[in-house]
């Protein structure tokens, strides 16, 4: 019993010295952070985070539109004939360039050249006797009436060598304008009728191709806007143009319209009926811009950290078109203002930031394809 009092005693001392020591370890420490609180006029600043910014700034959004068109001659026609005759001759070859008017093949005419003689013969006999009968009538020694009617025969006669003549000209084919002839169709001796194709004939130092534009694109396209045409058959060059003319009705199937544009092509290289791909630059259209990475999605709300002196301020915006890296905002900035475009992990609301760089450019889009 005497023994274990002690031991006892003993451990109680120790616990209340241990219990002392804590106490004033605590009391020492509060101190401390009185002090550090009343330095700082009673408020404990954290740490500014650190965030990259950039402008806002104005850019085009007019994207280039890709569309697929056919080529056609800018003048287009196959050549046949009006009547049903024999062919008595043809005067050009395949391929070959020939100018407006050109004769190209000629029918059988004999009925019409005899038809044409007969009335030139007739038409001979009454001017002839109009001369003789005008010096009657004058002496009063034949009618008026009589000279009347030899000229209304006269008449007759140059009417009836009008009609030859016609006649002849459909039997003579000529070429409607200037331009490059296809393949022979025919020989010499063809009985041809109307719609018998002798040839055809482009005009392709100049084409026009066809291609669709979206409805969606229409405020941006307009006759004159320039587009460049490629071919896969002329995978080293391009073709410029412009835009001559659209269609006045939007195809309800597609809900687009098409588009006629005129392309120079000196070298005959675009054939008529050729495939080619169509960039179409549009009207531009200039917006205010940021880079993408700046916004923050709540919901089905937008927002971006704007820098007001050393704080963040969230700002709600609405965004528009958007381009690789970047996006139109329609509402909520002002040309100018500085936004925060890294750092915003964590950011809030009047939060205080560190300005460490500027933003750049975006990130080049990840391709699987490239070798690692």
């Amino acid at each position: 019993m005497s023994e274990s009092r002690p031991n006892a005693f003993v451990r109680f001392i120790v616990f209340m010295i241990v219990t002392a020591a804590v106490a004033a370890g605590g009391w020492w420490f509060w101190q401390r952070s009185q002090v550090a609180a009343e330095g700082t006029g009673g408020v404990v600043k954290k740490g500014a985070m650190q965030v990259q910014v950039a402008k806002v700034v104005k850019e085009n959004y007019a994207l280039d539109l890709d569309a697929i068109g056919t080529v056609h001659a800018f003048e287009s026609a196959d050549i046949s004939s009006n009547v049903t005759e024999a062919v008595t001759g043809l005067f050009f070859k395949d391929g070959d360039f020939v100018k407006k008017g050109t004769l190209l093949a000629s029918l059988s005419d004999d009925e019409e050249q005899a038809m044409l003689a007969s009335a030139r013969a007739t038409l001979s006999e009454e001017e002839r006797e109009i001369d003789r009968l005008k010096n009657l009538v004058k002496d009063g020694a034949a009618p008026e009436a009589r000279l009347e009617e030899r000229k209304t025969l006269a008449d007759i006669a140059k009417q009836k060598i009008r009609e030859a003549e016609a006649k002849m000209a459909d039997r003579q084919i000529t070429a409607p304008f200037d331009g490059w002839l296809g393949l022979r169709r025919i020989s010499v001796g063809a009985l041809v009728s109307p719609g018998t194709i002798i040839a055809s004939i482009d005009k392709i130092d100049v084409v026009n191709i066809d291609f669709a534009v979206p409805e969606t694109y229409l405020d941006g396209v307009a006759p004159g806007t320039s587009i460049v045409a490629h071919a896969s058959a002329s995978s080293s060059k391009d073709f410029k143009g412009t835009l001559a003319q659209m269609d006045t009705r939007i195809d309800p199937v597609t809900r687009s319209v098409m588009a006629r544009a005129e392309v120079p092509n000196p070298d005959l290289v675009l054939k008529p009926g050729m495939l080619v791909t169509v960039k179409l630059s549009l009207a531009p259209s200039v917006s205010l811009s940021i880079p993408e990475r700046a916004l923050v999605p709540v919901g089905s709300k937008k927002y971006v950290f704007t820098l007001a002196g050393e704080k963040a301020k969230r700002v709600e915006v609405e965004t528009g078109r958007r381009k690789p890296g970047y996006v139109e905002v329609a509402k909520g900035l002002k040309e100018g203002q500085v936004i925060i475009t890294d750092g915003l992990v964590g950011l809030l609301d009047g939060a205080p930031v560190k300005v460490t760089a500027d933003f750049k450019e975006p990130s080049e889009a990840f391709n699987p394809e490239e070798d690692r």
